[in-house]
């Protein structure tokens, strides 16, 4: 009985590690866009290459790549805590897009995103 309340105390202190690290991100606070760890990004929703050049843009992925970018809002849809992101530098994605979504849990676990230290 105590090995099972040990480990059920320890699994929630855990637990609530997690969910404190997520919620450290607030709007207005600075991420670096990383490159992904496949060939496209999974939990940042960048459009389709055809989609970016419909509309005059430039469809670089590497541009993306050590980006900064500002939370500009934060949302939950689900079970998912979903972030906007604009550029640091006040332009846009792919000279086209003035705002980014992304899954903020998955994209840092997977190194999407990485918080800006300081």
């Amino acid at each position: 009985m105590r090995q099972i309340s040990f480990f059920a105390v320890l699994f929630f202190f855990f637990g609530a590690l997690n969910a404190q690290d997520q919620q450290s991100v607030n709007v207005g606070d600075e991420l670096i866009i990383t490159s992904p760890i496949s060939h496209n990004y999974k939990y940042i929703d960048v459009p389709r290459k055809n989609f970016i050049i419909k509309r005059g843009g430039i469809a670089n992925l590497k541009s993306l790549e050590n980006r900064k970018a500002i939370v500009k809002d934060i949302s939950t849809e689900g079970d998912e805590v979903v972030v906007t992101l604009v550029p640091a530098n006040g332009g846009k994605f792919f000279n086209v897009y003035r705002e980014l979504k992304a899954d903020l849990a998955d994209a840092l676990d997977n190194g999407e995103l990485q918080k800006v230290e300081g």
